[in-house]
């Protein structure tokens, strides 16, 4: 409890009152939607074992929910804009320009769609405790790395390997968006 005192000279008397600060792990279980604390701090003890401290975790785990809700909130406003006006298709241009552009926002949201499952899946490898882990070669990713991309799966070595590999060619390259290899697919005329 604290004093002051006031324009007559007397001493008020002022509560202050304050939340009381969650505990990270407490935080933790809340953006996981874990059953409780003992949960959370099995996960960091986990994600320490790929150099990361509960309060990195904490900020990554922010990091992938923020990022989740600005997209949830840019889909709504897509799926807004891709109703179209029946009025504005009057001639056979204007329908072509609006194909074009509903094509355009279509692959916009699948794509965001794609990151949003790729942000569920980085949640998933927090809760198990592989986030961090290269899937590769099974090194620590490292946390200046996951702070500037949140869904990385690889360390920056095997990315850039698979980067490079990509680049020799494009037969086999994998979409990133459909999950598929065009192999075979791909032909020359």
């Amino acid at each position: 409890m604290a004093s002051k005192s006031n324009n007559n000279g007397k001493k008020a008397s002022t509560i202050s009152v304050e939340a009381p600060a969650r505990s990270v792990e407490a935080k933790l279980a809340r953006l996981l939607g874990l059953q409780n604390e003992a949960e959370a701090e099995k996960i960091v003890a986990l994600l320490k074992g790929h150099g990361l401290t509960k309060t990195q975790v904490l900020a990554l785990v922010e990091a992938i929910r923020r990022e989740e809700q600005e997209i949830i909130f840019a889909d709504s406003v897509l799926r807004g804009e891709l109703q179209t006006n029946q009025e504005d298709l009057m001639d056979e241009a204007d329908l072509a320009s609006s194909d074009i552009d509903q094509g355009m926002k279509m692959r916009m949201a699948n794509r965001e769609n794609f990151k949003v499952k790729r942000l569920h899946r980085a949640l998933d490898r927090i809760k198990d405790g592989s986030y961090g882990e290269c899937e590769s070669c099974g090194a620590d990713i490292g946390y200046a790395r996951l702070s500037a991309r949140i869904i990385a799966e690889l360390c920056i070595a095997c990315k850039e390997e698979e980067e490079r590999k990509e680049n020799l060619s494009a037969v086999g390259r994998k979409p990133k968006s459909m999950g598929q290899t065009l192999g075979n697919k791909l032909t020359v005329s």
